[in-house]
């Protein structure tokens, strides 16, 4: 299969590491190069001539891998364009590029690289088409996805065989995030190899298509597409979408909380199954029987048997931990089985397999997104109960895992103390006696402006947007304005809300593509005509719902096949561990409405690329 590379979403990346297409400059014999940006350009000014260029494109590429971007853009502009020879403007021009996408700055290196177009020309096709590379990275970034694959299969023959397999990753990735609206009309408007992409992207995408209708359209593409760069992926697409046919259930068993207090949780889930399934049918697809059956009752095991004997082959649920955790317990289990729900067990039997909404995969995405934009310094903020500390130690662990510091951590309650717990977080009172207390001593001015403290690259805020929308203005007033906010798919009700969302302005947030995707896809469709009047709190859940189904059918496919994964209304769906993991889209709050950003892409040794996606994010629901 295709193997489309991790998604992370964000406002800036760190740049890509030299075993990329983006090659790092030959290296000088100078020293490394030093931390302080002052004690660098102190010593560059010593050098003269072609010593100095080699050294300071040498120290720009030694801060860009060490997530210094913006001190790597003050070292390149030191330079005169106009003594650069072609090697020396080839290199300049791709950390410049790499810089000013790692801080998130894409129409910059666009002007940049159109500047510098006609001294280019003269390069040899292979920098040229790295320098392509890099214009299509930028263009992607800007949300001009259609224009940045045409870069890359333009540059794509040109490229050595490495750089061609960097190139093939990056337009699946792209790909894989068009909407399918738009992706339909890319493929009317296009040609060549661009056009065999874009039609392997939709018939590989398509959410309601069936098992065996995609092996059929898969051969009747590769008889079209002989010389196509991705027909060698096709073999083994095929081959694992006719596995999953085969592995296809017969009979559903779905077992779901219709009454009791979990009751509308299980029926916005039972929705969202009818209308996937409603649709495939009206489609002509295969479909299985589903049976659902009431699980709010203390008998989950006797249930369980019951359906089996029904004549179930799968088994969807149950939606409670503790329920599904006593399916976990039992062995292997006589067919497949699905929770929805995530279990706190190590071992589980090898044919059970756990899906749902975790607020604490949401925090650890959080964390990895943190890390990657170069931070290594945060402070939580989360409400006081259990479920907050959990979602906080979650961030935590995983913040700390990769290196992260946590600075500062604080629980909030309800009412007017957010305030003074912001306040007393952000150390403001301290700063503001510390100035008084100075200016007793001395007859010289004193600035005592009180200040917040400077050790939080970022903050992960946990909080509903009720809470939200006191937890911003109170950072806004303690002097923390300009201090970034990362938060869950807690903090956005869902449904637009300008007046009362603009007191989050500047709050970035996860959350799932239903939620922020194009809602004129043909399953959103389908849910309005059947459920007018929404889903309300329980919206999210209509989504897990929608995944739930599609993934009894394709549940082998992403067990078996690592690199596999589906475009869910949840996410990017991929298997880990007998779990599936939701990949997310990350939004921002701007005059009151949440706006989707740009994502960028990892590569997988590490290196975050500057590639991103359309800022309308998924639609292939």
């Amino acid at each position: 299969m295709i193997t489309a590379v991790a998604v992370l979403a964000g406002c800036s990346s760190t740049p890509t590491s030299h075993n990329t297409p983006y090659a790092e400059p030959s290296k000088p014999a100078a020293t490394q190069a030093p931390n302080a940006l002052s004690a660098a350009r102190t010593q560059l000014n010593d050098l003269q001539g072609q010593a100095r260029i080699t050294t300071t494109l040498h120290w720009a590429s030694h801060y860009l891998e060490a997530g210094r971007a913006k001190d790597a853009s003050q070292l390149l502009d030191t330079l005169s364009q106009t003594s650069l020879q072609s090697q020396s403007l080839f290199d300049w021009l791709l950390l410049s590029g790499r810089a000013l996408l790692a801080q998130q700055q894409p129409q910059p290196a666009l002007d940049l690289l159109d500047q510098h177009q006609q001294q280019t020309q003269n390069l040899p096709a292979d920098q040229q088409a790295r320098l392509d590379l890099l214009r299509a990275d930028a263009l992607a970034m800007n949300g001009d996805t259609l224009s940045s694959l045409q870069q890359r299969v333009a540059a794509h023959p040109l490229l050595d065989k490495d750089d061609q397999q960097y190139n093939h990753r990056m337009i699946w990735q792209l790909l894989m995030q068009m909407p399918n609206t738009k992706l339909a009309e890319a493929i009317d408007g296009s040609s060549g190899d661009l056009r065999g992409w874009l039609t392997l992207a939709q018939l590989y995408r398509d959410p309601v298509a069936d098992l065996d209708a995609q092996v059929q359209r898969l051969n009747q593409w590769s008889a079209q597409w002989r010389t196509h760069p991705a027909i060698s992926d096709v073999p083994a697409m095929m081959d694992a979408l006719r596995q999953a046919a085969k592995h296809r259930p017969s009979q559903v068993a779905v077992l779901l909380p219709l009454s009791g207090s979990l009751g509308n949780a299980g029926q916005a889930l039972q929705e969202g199954m009818m209308t996937a399934y409603t649709l495939r049918q009206q489609k002509g697809g295969t479909t299985p029987v589903l049976r659902f059956y009431d699980s709010n009752t203390d008998e989950i095991l006797a249930l369980y048997q019951r359906a089996i004997g029904d004549g179930a082959d799968f088994v969807l649920g149950p939606l409670a931990k503790d329920k599904a955790a006593v399916l976990a317990s039992q062995g292997t289990l006589p067919v497949t089985t699905l929770a929805l729900n995530y279990i706190d067990m190590d071992a589980v039997p090898d044919n059970f397999f756990q899906f749902g909404l975790a607020p604490e995969d949401e925090a650890r995405q959080v964390a990895r997104q943190g890390a990657r934009e170069g931070h290594t310094q945060a402070g939580i903020l989360y409400p006081e109960g259990d479920w907050g500390e959990r979602v906080g130690e979650a961030f935590a662990q995983q913040w700390q895992s990769q290196g992260g510091t946590v600075t500062v951590t604080r629980a909030y309650g309800d009412g007017a103390d957010i305030g003074e717990t912001v306040k007393d977080m952000l150390l403001v009172a301290q700063s503001d006696a510390r100035g008084r207390e100075i200016s007793r001593f001395t007859n010289l001015k004193v600035d005592a402006e009180p200040r917040r403290r400077q050790d939080m690259g970022f903050l992960f805020l946990v909080a509903n947007p009720d809470q939200g929308r006191q937890v911003k203005p109170a950072l806004n007033f303690h002097y923390a304005k300009d201090l970034p906010v990362y938060s869950t798919a807690l903090i956005y009700s869902g449904e637009p809300n300008p007046r009362r969302d603009h007191d989050l302005d500047g709050v970035r947030f996860v959350d799932m593509p239903w939620i922020l995707g194009d809602h004129d896809s043909e399953l959103h469709q389908a849910a309005d005509t059947q459920w007018p009047d929404g889903h309300a709190r329980y919206e999210r859940l209509f989504a897990m719902g929608i995944d739930a189904y599609r993934l009894q059918g394709r549940l082998y496919l992403l067990s078996t096949l690592p690199t596999s994964e589906l475009p869910g209304a949840t996410g990017r769906l991929t298997m880990d561990n007998h779990r599936i993991v939701r990949h997310l889209n990350w939004a921002i709050f701007v005059n009151g409405e949440a706006r989707a950003l740009p994502q960028v892409a990892q590569q997988p040794d590490g290196a975050i690329s500057a590639s991103a996606v359309d800022h309308a994010t998924l639609d292939q629901q």
